[in-house]
């Protein structure tokens, strides 16, 4: 991230503090469709990310494109958020997705469901993951963001919060040449930054016991220093120990990476 965006982005987070008090589902929910507006649009990005153009002009623009749809609290907020200056035009749409992260983990914390969010996220990326056919239906480039997100509505439907329904819905249908599950994989990351915590991806051949987890927790969190969340990843094919994804490190104690290591040294 390039200096005026990093120094737009701490600005833009300082004006949303205020806001997250009375922030719910909808306001949220236009962040994102603000930010998808101005992702499809360069022209538009082009425009209210201009520098050099008359403030007055810009809250014209953004009157004009977003006047109806938008509530007042989210066209005040857009206005604070052209008035910064952003390294590229696209920054500027890409901040907004960070937002609306940040106000829906903001929202699940205060109704004490950041938990239940992080897990629903990573969940349904599992579920995506593993399923190829489904993998298919969010990625067809034919099948139209209506039709994805009933799919997604009638695959969570009474199984996710508000919030995790929301981040799920938007990181299929505004993923745009992003895979979703990858998508996911960010949204799941910004919403345990929020929380101040690492996330550890453990891959294991069979469920372990919660005495297992946490052992394994406290472990993780004396080395790193930081509190965390586990996300649990059930594969057959690694046999046995586990594996760890967390902080830019892996861990590997898989049965099958030993095998594998065991036969490269017997070639």
């Amino acid at each position: 991230m390039a200096s005026a965006t990093r120094q737009s982005t701490a600005k833009a987070l300082v004006a949303l503090k205020p806001l997250l008090a009375k922030a719910d589902i909808k306001f949220a929910d236009e962040l994102f469709a603000v930010g998808a507006v101005l992702a499809s649009s360069a022209q538009l990005r082009g425009i209210l990310s201009d520098p050099s153009a008359e403030l007055d002009a810009k809250a014209g623009v953004v009157k004009a494109v977003f006047g109806k749809a938008a509530s007042k609290t989210s066209l005040d907020f857009l206005n604070s958020l052209v008035s910064l200056r952003w390294s590229r035009p696209r920054d500027l749409a890409s901040v907004l997705e960070t937002l609306a992260v940040h106000t829906v983990a903001s929202i699940a914390a205060g109704s004490k469901k950041l938990d239940a969010l992080e897990s629903a996220l990573f969940g349904f990326q599992q579920a995506i993951d593993s399923d190829s056919e489904l993998q298919f239906a969010l990625a067809d480039k034919n099948a139209s963001a209506d039709a994805k997100a009933k799919l997604v509505e009638a695959l969570i439907k009474g199984k996710a919060t508000p919030e995790a329904a929301l981040l799920i819905r938007r990181a299929v249908t505004g993923s745009g040449a992003r895979r979703a599950s990858t998508v996911l994989e960010a949204f799941g990351k910004q919403v345990s930054a929020f929380a101040e915590r690492l996330v550890a991806v453990v891959t294991v051949a069979q469920p372990i016991s919660e005495k297992q987890l946490t052992r394994l927790e406290k472990s993780l969190a004396a080395t790193y220093g930081q509190s965390l969340k586990l996300n649990i990843e059930i594969d057959p094919a690694i046999l046995g120990g586990v594996r760890i994804q967390i902080a830019g490190d892996v861990i590997d104690g898989t049965l099958s990476s030993r095998l594998k290591e065991a036969k490269l040294q017997l070639a």
